[in-house]
């Protein structure tokens, strides 16, 4: 009886191991997980501090975060401008980049459908905050002279600062110091009791691939959690009046360099409700002549986001936050 268990419990653990080791050598043969870092070859250094990095200019469908992005002579994810036609500068990071769909599916790309005989520009790049759309602003888009601006804001932009590329082409905060980096693996369930979850984490193709499915599981939960409390407690906010003061003054920067009377400024929702911060962000963008446009009237708390993603918009809510800016301008 004794050797019966041994037996069948020594082909149980051999039976795993074969299987995590077909897994992790499938996964590696197709490409489907790494073990290295491969960041998307779409991005370049540039020379001014207050930019630091941009999109290369001329990519024809080059393959980042599952999409294909092109980019136009000046390395923006937009067509060639089309001379003498009034041009929409579109400011904005990840979200209005279209990170996650095609140049076809990008809010912008909606938007020209909507807004013939215009050139619409999506100046937007992945971690751009308003230090770097004000960068680019005054060293790209000042000398086009477009005829209105959009401000795409996410509450994420508030308080942030200029990230970098390091020399191995992956974006990094301002202050990263790769000696600090620290191991996150798994520590709920039985790969709690793996041993080696740091060594996995940076060697092995299953782990990862497993541990992005379980991140985005126990984001998305976390997310409808925050999305629910948000509605039930609308008086609690993350936002502080400090940081929406420093905004403000990033903002005045940002608006001298173009005294136009179009200006809109575009709140994207995220999934708090910011009962206390988006009056007093809606005060702080009129006053600084922007006509604002609150999504949250749209899609309140909660816009459908892509399925492997739980912050950036599917296509369907870019087509229809189009929809609305749209109408505003025309």
């Amino acid at each position: 009886m004794r050797n019966t268990w041994i037996s069948n419990g020594s082909l149980l653990i051999g039976s795993i191991l074969v299987f995590f080791l077909i897994a992790e050598l499938g996964l590696r043969i197709t490409g489907l997980q790494r073990t290295s870092p491969n960041p998307p070859k779409i991005f370049q250094t540039n020379e001014h501090p207050e930019i630091s990095y941009e999109l290369k200019s001329n990519l024809k469908k080059e393959k980042a975060y599952k999409a294909k992005i092109s980019t136009n002579s000046l390395g923006f994810r937009s067509p060639e401008l089309i001379e003498d036609t009034p041009t929409v500068a579109v400011f904005g990071d990840s979200i209005t980049f279209g990170y996650g769909v095609n140049d076809d599916q990008t809010l912008t790309a909606y938007m020209a459908d909507l807004l013939p005989g215009y050139n619409l520009i999506n100046t937007a790049v992945p971690g751009y905050n308003l230090e770097q759309e004000t960068g680019i602003l005054r060293k790209k888009i000042v000398p086009i002279d477009p005829e209105i601006i959009v401000l795409v804001f996410y509450f994420n932009d508030l308080g942030g600062t200029a990230g970098f590329l390091d020399d191995k082409g992956i974006l990094r905060p301002k202050g990263w110091d790769p000696s600090q980096e620290t191991c996150r693996p798994i520590t709920t369930g039985i790969m709690n009791y793996l041993p080696g979850k740091c060594w996995l984490a940076d060697h092995s193709a299953f782990y990862k691939a497993f541990k992005k499915t379980y991140d985005l599981r126990a984001g998305k939960k976390r997310k409808k959690a925050e999305q629910k409390s948000s509605i039930e407690n609308p008086d609690q906010d993350s936002v502080e009046q400090n940081i929406l003061t420093q905004y403000s003054i990033q903002l005045e920067q940002f608006s001298k360099l173009v005294p136009l009377d179009r200006k809109y400024f575009v709140i994207w929702p995220d999934q708090e409700l910011h009962e206390f911060a988006r009056p007093r962000l809606k005060k702080i963008a009129e006053a600084y002549e922007f006509q604002v446009i609150d999504l949250y009237d749209t899609f309140e708390n909660k816009v459908p986001t892509l399925p492997w993603d739980t912050v950036h918009p599917n296509p369907e809510s870019l087509e229809k936050a189009a929809g609305v800016i749209a109408d505003k301008i025309q």
